[in-house]
């Protein structure tokens, strides 16, 4: 028997039983929520000023982004974008010694990775050690360069690093032809970050557009440039500014490459752009989406067939990691690398959370890896061809984040161009106005770092680190390259990839990094370089100057805690004071509370601190906070503080004793410096 249908008269119009929905009334609704405070309140600011709203309607979105694989290309190059093979995973490989590095590059293959970044730096400090031709082989060996294409983060001159893998890819069965690997030059990016190249301007883009030509030319799935973000983000920029940059970047590589070497359109397919990713997924889902907006809006005005989508690799910004309590990192990599999911990068690079302390183990490594394995193959966020699409929060700050740094651009290019703007000093100082805003509202908790001003650990272990011998692996790396007797002379000028090809040519014959290097050094040219900051290190050095000071003197800086009152009228402030304190590497003691002020100050120099902090209502301050900071003052207490503000009673507390207040929002790193140096602990 089968059930009636009933009559549509019979069917309840559930949507018709309620009042339609009024905005205005609901925005009354939240207002009376926050105590008559305006809705605008709860919008945050970016570093560019860029509101974000806590909530988004349709009405916040002003532009069309179109759709996949379609202009103006915001929701990726093509129809697919990563859904059917998911993002490259892409490992970072930096151990000083090739044989080494070698080991991992064939683990981080085995175990799920598609493809590698090789950093590399003669010295071992930064990246491993490359000498010679012998050293790459090294490196590379056994790796299938046609199945996992590597890239290169040279760190220095590029065309070396570059002679040496186009000379190994000859020997391969794949050959030039099969390799679709990116050669990493970025001179711009090499100067801002070292302050200095081995050439005048000219030369230096010269004789990158000379390594274009010839990747164009010989290596059709290749590309030689890869325009990177991370020297500017690690000095403190702002989105809009690092999209500037990028940007900027790339248009400048566009001008040099295609005065005489390369069409537009084989100039453009030069080019790859890897930005950075950090834990605010909405601003890293934005910044990739709007890279790829502005550059299709650029490859408009270029024409003559410029692609209108770059490659756009993304790698988990070295800004944000920690060097205290470094598993956090794992969680802010992990959210990293799901805004660069979510935004169709078609290249990911985790860092492994060890990294702000030194050279990686092979743990950190697995975990950076597994990373992105797991939130491909289990929580399938590359199946969907554009997860943000249609988001009005993603649309709506996508667009917003897209004016700023078309803005930023054209202020660039108004200035002569990002090379100009570089040796100006212009855009350090765009740069440091940025990064002084920010270090100021990290030291106020404003901006909260989970494990280092917030939620401290001062019990923990150190997180172990690879720690090689530079010396061994340099002084066999000069042996190998001792057999490279091959010397360089006679090179011709860059252009149309002659010079190339006369560096492959002597690298076949056996010649070294410093014979190459000595040939093409010319009248060097330097900047003051873009620092490179992290955002945790003030309030780690605190901690380092903590336990320096327990080094020598047996224990941490102490602090009391001098609570009033039962333990429900101290337990908030003194929880809070705690973990302030803690922030900086003072170790706390605990009053047991109550209202005898001689037994709280018996108490505290019983705790063999140095210093307090009265924790109580404000009510309970009235009464007793006067009473007990002289009172602990009289016992020896070098500093006393008071755990909330002041109020109309700052001013007879601070003449009772009072040396400070410790509040939300509070300079708490200049609070916990003047502490130390009160105390004698040296900074």
């Amino acid at each position: 028997m089968t059930k009636p249908t009933p009559d549509q008269d019979d069917i309840l119009a559930l949507a018709s039983d309620f009042p339609s929905a009024d905005p205005k009334a609901w925005l009354n609704l939240v207002e009376a929520s926050l105590g008559g405070k305006p809705y605008d309140k709860l919008t945050s600011k970016t570093y560019d000023g860029l509101g974000i709203k806590p909530l988004y309607t349709a009405e916040d979105v002003t532009s069309e982004p179109g759709l996949p694989g379609q202009a103006p290309y915001t929701r990726g190059p093509s129809t697919e974008g990563n859904s059917k093979t998911g993002w490259d995973v892409r490992c970072l490989s930096s151990h000083p010694d090739p044989e080494e590095a070698n080991r991992q590059i064939l683990t981080d293959l085995e175990k799920g990775a598609t493809s590698i970044t090789l950093r590399l730096d003669p010295t071992g400090k930064t990246g491993t050690v490359v000498k010679s031709r012998a050293d790459l082989q090294l490196l590379l060996k056994g790796v299938y360069l046609d199945l996992a294409p590597v890239v290169l983060d040279p760190g220095g001159p590029s065309l070396p690093p570059a002679a040496y893998l186009i000379d190994l890819l000859k020997h391969t069965d794949g050959g030039l032809e099969t390799f679709a690997g990116n050669f990493g030059a970025d001179p711009l990016s090499t100067l801002a970050s070292a302050g200095k190249v081995i050439v005048p301007m000219e030369t230096l883009l010269g004789r990158m557009s000379d390594l274009a030509a010839y990747i164009s030319a010989h290596l059709p799935k290749a590309r030689a440039l890869n325009v990177s973000s991370e020297v500017y983000h690690s000095a403190g920029c702002s989105e809009a500014q690092e999209i500037g940059v990028t940007l900027a970047t790339a248009v400048e590589y566009m001008r040099q490459m295609t005065v005489g070497d390369l069409s537009t359109q084989d100039a453009s397919n030069q080019i790859a752009v890897t930005l950075t990713c950090d834990a605010d997924i909405f601003l890293t889902i934005a910044k990739i989406r709007a890279f790829r907006t502005l550059w299709a809006r650029v490859a408009d005005v270029i024409g003559d067939n410029c692609a209108p989508s770059l490659p756009v690799y993304a790698v988990t910004a070295p800004r944000m990691m920690s060097r205290r309590d470094p598993w956090v990192n794992i969680l802010r990599s992990t959210a990293a690398c799901f805004g660069a999911g979510v935004a169709g990068a078609k290249a990911v690079t985790v860092l492994p959370y060890e990294s702000a302390l030194g050279l990686p183990t092979s743990f950190g490594r697995r975990i950076a890896r597994n990373t992105q394995i797991i939130l491909q193959e289990e929580s399938f966020i590359n199946r969907v061809v554009d997860p943000a699409g249609g988001s009005w929060t993603a649309e709506a700050i996508t667009s917003d984040l897209a004016e700023a740094a078309w803005a930023y651009f054209q202020s660039i290019e108004g200035d002569g161009g990002i090379a100009a703007t570089l040796i100006s000093g212009r855009l350090a100082q765009d740069v440091d106005e940025v990064a002084t805003a920010r270090a100021a509202n990290i030291a106020r908790r404003k901006d909260a770092l989970t494990g280092v001003s917030e939620f401290p650990n001062i019990s923990e272990k150190p997180a172990k680190v690879d720690a090689p011998d530079l010396n061994a692996i340099s002084t066999a790396a000069d042996k190998r390259a001792e057999a490279a007797q091959e010397q360089v002379s006679d090179l011709p000028s860059h252009g149309g990839g002659a010079l190339m090809e006369a560096l492959v040519e002597a690298v076949s014959r056996n010649a070294s990094t410093s014979a190459i290097g000595t040939e093409l050094r010319g009248e060097p040219m330097s900047i003051t370089p873009l620092p490179r900051r992290r955002l945790a290190e003030d309030f780690e050095a605190l901690r380092d100057a903590s336990e320096k000071h327990a080094e020598t003197n047996g224990q941490l800086p102490k602090v009391f805690l001098a609570n009033i009152g039962r333990v429900a009228d101290f337990t908030a402030r003194a929880m809070f004071a705690k973990n302030a304190f803690e922030a900086g590497g003072f170790e706390t003691a605990s009053g047991r509370g109550g209202t005898n002020v001689p037994e709280i100050a018996a108490a505290f120099k019983e705790a063999s601190a140095k210093s307090a902090v009265i924790c109580a209502t404000d009510e309970l301050y009235v009464d007793h906070a006067a009473e007990l900071a002289s009172a602990l003052k009289n016992e020896g207490a070098t500093q006393v503080f008071v755990a909330g503000r002041g109020g109309e009673h700052e001013d007879a507390l601070r003449k009772a004793g009072v040396d400070g207040f410790v509040y939300l929002g509070c300079d708490l790193l200049s609070i916990l410096s003047e502490s130390q140096r009160t105390l004698g602990v040296a900074a």
